[in-house]
């Protein structure tokens, strides 16, 4: 999925049912019906508030433009919809939080149509002219279009970190979460998933301004140093 300049595009990392770190996010942005919010996956899952976050991104896809990544919670919830063994293991690791939203000690029918399927007109990429957004990871030498599900949605980012894209866009992944709170950014890598659910933050992040907020799972609004985020300058594209 591409999209050209908009006013604004602002990135969100992992939500993972944090309703009330959205929603203080979502205001403190001042989201305009020109702005492109960019939620980099993992919506449901692991927080209390996976209906709550369902419902606020479906009215948010009717103020601004919304695009919405599927992380690997949104690929186990499809599958989940599909197997019982797979149901099972969604049901383990985070999925329970998700059914409990709904009805307390339910069951994943529990989740209405319409919820099922916003998850499910999830994408796997975005990109503008300057940025590709995906969850997890990319290939340095490789179109977005061709990158595999497992490096989209489930590979961590480890060292050696991987190159520049060929591209010469900066990539903003979430995913690996980073615990300290802080964004990782490594000029042509950005990773945006800082552990909302986990007693960490949960991170927006203004492409164009360099502008971050940061809001705990209870709504807390993190103080920022005064400074923006540096912008990175998109290198021009490696021939191939």
């Amino acid at each position: 999925m591409t999209q050209g300049s908009s006013s604004r595009v602002i990135a969100i990392g992992d939500i993972h049912g944090c309703f009330h770190a959205l929603d203080t996010l979502v205001k403190v942005a001042d989201l305009q019906p020109d702005d492109t919010l960019v939620c980099l996956g993992d919506l449901i899952d692991q927080g209390r508030e996976s209906k709550e976050v369902l419902e606020l991104l479906i009215e948010l896809s009717t103020q601004c433009n919304l695009v919405a990544i599927r992380g690997n919670h949104e690929e186990m919830f499809l599958a989940a919809l599909e197997s019982d063994q797979a149901k099972e293991s969604w049901m383990l690791f985070g999925g329970t939080s998700t059914v409990n939203s709904y009805h307390f000690g339910g069951d994943i029918d529990a989740v209405p149509p319409d919820h099922v399927e916003f998850i499910r007109s999830t994408v796997d990429f975005f990109e503008t002219e300057t940025h590709i957004f995906t969850h997890a990871l990319y290939l340095p030498d490789e179109p977005p279009e061709v990158w595999p599900p497992h490096v989209l949605r489930w590979t961590l980012i480890e060292k050696p970190y991987p190159e520049p894209h060929m591209s010469g866009k900066t990539v903003v992944v979430g995913h690996t979460e980073q615990r300290s709170g802080e964004i990782l950014d490594l000029g042509h890598l950005i990773c945006l998933d800082t552990a909302c659910y986990n007693y960490g933050w949960l991170t927006a992040l203004d492409m164009t301004s360099g502008e971050t907020w940061q809001a705990s799972k209870w709504g807390q609004l993190k103080e920022r140093p005064s400074e923006p985020m540096p912008v990175p300058v998109p290198k021009p594209p490696v021939a191939v």
